[in-house]
């Protein structure tokens, strides 16, 4: 019995030490590669950084590197390790999201400016909503779908792909090319807050919807428990919360200690836990908890710099890595390519359309009208959270999936030269734009 038990020990142990070096090895792969990646697009494609990983994720995917060495890629993504990976990945989201959360502090101002950007907010959701709700079914028809089932989850969804703006990618993308001072800066920023802010709430009412299988009784029922858990947050956890961070940090002299960062955890990850429950997906929870300490900035400024760095540095590319992996554009046929044209064509005429025309409508330049639209059609890292909810329900098939992902990462790489190009005489110099990005990584 004794030998029976110390084989089976050593078996688990065994199993155990392989699941971790695989997993160690996915991890120095996905880094290393994305590294690389980053400082290419950097480098010599003038990209910002997590444009750079994003476009790694899908290299890594079977879209090149498992098509080119598919033994190699298949030996290194073992099944066994799958459930450690989504994990972390899961976990970088709802550590993402809480300081997503942190940094949303919409204040279009006042006058012409506040009007722009009520205005530019308004059409660049309601537009491209509207164009993808509309085209839906033309898509689901070519894709040769069930014309009486699904249909409507997948009008939403793709209804909310082609309305989401990358608010923390823009704001890197103006602070790199000097732009962060301009007037075109602070209509984009407001307005692309605002837009995430309603796209968020719209992707908790579609999943509710999704999540009930339509029926109206337990949808209310879901979206009054949600609505209950967001006005206990904002009206009781929210000013505790505030009050303990600040007292924790006063008596430590302004900085963040290892307790007060275990007891946020500990809120962050009850709250995802009761948003999955209620579902809505564990990453709003991150995003609601973000949102109640939003306003102590010195606690926000600790934050990042005690653990934001781990989140953008290992969790994030893993993110990106999970992505490509289900992602495969070398898939599609050529049918396929320009069935991927077409969701572009739809997603860049609804954002930049919409946006445009605002602008143009308050009496704008076509130079300054056109840069706010190449800006808000910018989706990057957000669009991406929103596919992998679609594809985790079972509401983006796998061919939509791919060329939604495509469009994500072809908008991104479009902003920061269009934006470099349409604001040339705006730039400031190059050394203070360095101290900027110092002064910001400093934070």
């Amino acid at each position: 019995m004794s030998n029976t038990a110390a084989m089976a020990g050593s078996a688990v142990g065994s199993s155990a030490e392989h699941l971790t070096l695989m997993l160690l090895c996915q991890l120095v792969v996905i880094l290393a590669f994305s590294r690389i990646v980053s400082w290419v697009s950097t480098r010599f494609l003038g990209q910002t950084a997590v444009a750079g990983e994003i476009l790694a994720g899908l290299l890594l995917g079977p879209s090149l590197i498992g098509a080119l060495f598919p033994d190699l890629s298949h030996a290194l993504f073992v099944p066994e390790t799958r459930p450690i990976f989504v994990g972390l990945a899961q976990l970088g989201l709802i550590l993402l999201m809480l300081q997503i959360g942190m940094e949303f502090q919409v204040t279009p101002g006042r006058g012409r400016d506040g009007r722009a950007v009520a205005l530019i907010s308004l059409t660049g959701i309601i537009t491209p909503f509207a164009l993808g709700y509309a085209t839906a079914p033309f898509f689901w028809r070519e894709l040769g779908m069930d014309p009486d089932q699904g249909l409507l989850a997948f009008r939403l969804f793709f209804a909310i792909a082609m309305s989401i703006t990358a608010i923390p990618i823009l704001g890197r993308i103006f602070m790199e090319l000097g732009l962060s001072h301009t007037r075109t800066a602070s209509l984009v920023i407001g307005s692309a807050a605002i837009d995430d802010i309603c796209g968020w709430m719209l992707l908790g009412l579609v999943a509710a919807i999704v999540a009930a299988n339509f029926d109206m009784v337990m949808f209310l029922a879901r979206i009054a428990a949600v609505a209950l858990f967001v006005a206990v947050m904002l009206a009781l956890v929210r000013p505790f919360l505030s009050r303990w961070v600040a007292g924790r940090m006063a008596k430590e002299g302004g900085t963040l200690d290892t307790t007060t960062i275990a007891g946020l955890l500990l809120v962050l990850l009850g709250a995802a836990i009761i948003t999955s429950k209620l579902g809505i997906f564990a990453i709003i929870g991150g995003f609601i908890v973000g949102h109640c300490l939003q306003n102590d900035r010195a606690f926000v400024a600790q934050w990042k710099m005690r653990v934001g760095g781990l989140v953008q540095v290992l969790l994030l590319p893993l993110f990106f890595a999970y992505t490509g992996l289900r992602t495969d554009v070398g898939s599609l046929s050529a049918s396929g390519w320009g069935l991927c044209a077409l969701v572009c064509l739809v997603a860049f005429a609804g954002k930049f359309g919409g946006a445009y025309l605002a602008c143009r409508a308050l009496g704008e330049s076509h130079r300054q009208a056109a840069t706010v639209g190449v800006a808000m059609n910018t989706r990057a890292l957000m669009e991406l959270i929103v596919l992998n909810i679609g594809y985790d329900m079972g509401v983006l098939p796998k061919p939509m999936f791919s060329m939604l992902v495509v469009m994500a990462i072809v908008s991104t790489f479009m902003a920061t030269p269009l934006i470099r190009w349409l604001m040339a005489s705006e730039r400031v110099s190059p050394e203070l734009t360095r101290a900027r990005l110092a002064g910001l990584s400093a934070e």
